[in-house]
């Protein structure tokens, strides 16, 4: 990772108080191992987020004052890119068009603003991320205890990162922005897509869900061999989740020549019919991944989650009297069970 620009500002509000108030820092944060380890982090965090959604800018519509505001997102990152303007500018320039937007979300409080420029995996990349200050403490060099405060990015508040490579390479693809909303309403959060300036055009979890189904629906219709269908879904759901960790997309063609191996072309051909609407490109989500590959069922008394793979080996299913037989039981199970 190669960060080119770090500075953090900081706008404050009170939900129900009146107007917000900005601090702006007048210099970028030097680089250095600390600000790299923390940067690592918030990208492991913003990775780990499950309810992303991803778009494009708004495309300026002549009826809409709003959308041609001269200091968009948009614009001011065009700016920054192009050198007129620096990082510094560029971050104050944004804290204002922020401030338009948080003060018409009466219910919206502040934090710090991070914006961060740097390069990943060969592409670059703007983050912009809210986050809070929580206190604490920690043990000095003397072993003493002291108060401390730390911005908490266990607890993401709002965030986009855009891709700014995507965005100039391939505008049309129209989802070079992702965005993550932490737990508040999507009323609440609103202010922050209008100030990142982004349509949400698509949720990882619906577009997700429709790969791993056109999967399904290939093995089923396509495929007869059990043991070359409970592959492919397997390595389906491994090549998502590894794209997942990385904070990179599914790319169709990439996915289908790791999952369809043998199979491509057909499996190409069927995903791209019409009964999908896939995009070349996917953003994985992790809890639909992680449910891919798992059967479960619950009554009153009885709840059961097994992996997929399990079927034939650890877990033998007999459909005519209808049982389970389990063999290698997990530890903690098998302990449980010992001491009843």
């Amino acid at each position: 990772m190669l960060i080119h620009e770090f500075i953090i500002h900081q706008v404050e509000k009170q939900a129900d108080q009146g107007p917000s108030n900005l601090s702006l820092s007048p210099h970028s944060i030097a680089v250095s191992t600390t600000l790299e380890t923390f940067l690592g982090d918030m990208n492991k965090v913003y990775n780990s987020k499950p309810s992303k959604v991803f778009g494009a800018f708004v495309v300026a519509d002549d009826n809409d004052n709003e959308v041609q505001q001269p200091d968009n997102m948009q614009k001011l990152l065009a700016q920054y890119l192009a050198k007129t303007n620096s990082f510094i500018e560029f971050s104050q320039h944004a804290m204002q068009l922020l401030k338009h937007y948080i003060d018409q979300a009466s219910k919206a409080t502040g934090g710090y603003l991070v914006f961060v420029h740097y390069t990943l995996f060969g592409s670059d990349f703007l983050m912009v991320a809210m986050l809070n200050n929580v206190s604490g403490v920690a043990v000095d060099n003397n072993l003493d205890i002291n108060p401390v405060d730390y911005l908490e990015l266990s607890k993401l508040h709002l965030a986009a990162r855009i891709d700014l490579t995507q965005w100039q390479e391939d505008a049309s693809s129209g989802r070079y922005i992702s965005m993550i909303r932490g737990k508040e309403s999507h009323k609440l959060s609103e202010y922050f897509r209008k100030f990142i300036g982004s349509d949400e055009a698509i949720s990882s979890k619906e577009e997700t869900s429709e790969l791993l189904t056109a999967v399904t629906q290939f093995c089923d219709e396509k495929i007869n061999d059990e043991e070359q269908k409970s592959q492919i879904r397997h390595k389906a759901s491994e090549f998502c989740l590894e794209q997942a960790d990385k904070g990179q997309n599914v790319v169709l063609k990439d996915f289908s020549n790791y999952a369809a191996e043998g199979v491509v072309d057909d499996f190409l051909n069927y995903v791209n019919s019409e009964q999908f609407k896939l995009s070349q490109e996917i953003a994985p989500n992790k809890t639909v991944i992680r449910r891919f590959n798992k059967i479960s069922g619950r009554n009153d008394r009885i709840s059961i989650t097994i992996n997929e793979e399990a079927l034939g080996e650890s877990v033998i299913f007999d459909p005519q009297n209808e049982t389970l037989t389990i063999t290698d039981l997990p530890a903690a199970l098998k302990a449980q069970l010992l001491d009843r």
